[in-house]
């Protein structure tokens, strides 16, 4: 999800994925489908740091009278293990976040990535709220330190962030 922070591609699946559950099993009106995500990503990023990120969600689609998809919302954690080939060295960062998608955008709340090094200090802060559109990733509002998906300088700040993790 980016894997963590790959949160657009992520986040749309983690939406595909939400909606695919609720309309694929038959629904009773005014119910709730409960269900979980359970998956693992691994990104190599541009200084060879190997990120394996375990996504785990606990989630519950809303349904109304008729039956009809109301909205989801997710409880995602993600737990990266980042590995640098070189040495071996590991360093282990567990984000925790709330998605919502209903009225045609998805809302993220909480920490998305949060990178401290103890003596280092904070190297990635993006935590806050993010509303955006799911079909382009365009941010319709966003609260300070959220990195957007349009913002065409985060993947540069995610990478910086991390490859300065086992400096």
């Amino acid at each position: 999800m980016r894997p963590r922070f790959a949160r657009a591609v992520g986040l749309s699946g983690v939406a595909g994925l939400c909606l695919a559950a609720a309309l694929a099993a038959p629904v009773a009106a005014n119910s709730q489908l409960r269900f979980t995500i359970d998956d693992t990503s691994v990104l190599t990023h541009s200084c060879g740091v190997v990120e394996t990120t375990r996504i785990y969600g606990r989630g519950t689609a809303s349904f109304d009278v008729d039956g009809t998809w109301v909205g989801t919302a997710i409880h995602l954690t993600y737990t990266g293990i980042f590995t640098d080939p070189a040495t071996g060295r590991t360093i282990t960062q567990v984000d925790h976040q709330n998605v919502t998608e209903a009225d045609g955008v998805i809302t993220m709340r909480g920490q998305g990535a949060f990178i401290r090094l103890g003596g280092e200090g904070v190297l990635l802060h993006d935590v806050g709220r993010l509303v955006f559109d799911p079909s382009d990733g365009s941010t319709v509002s966003a609260t300070p330190k959220v990195l957007t998906f349009d913002d065409p300088d985060a993947a540069a700040k995610v990478e910086a962030a991390v490859c300065s993790m086992f400096d």
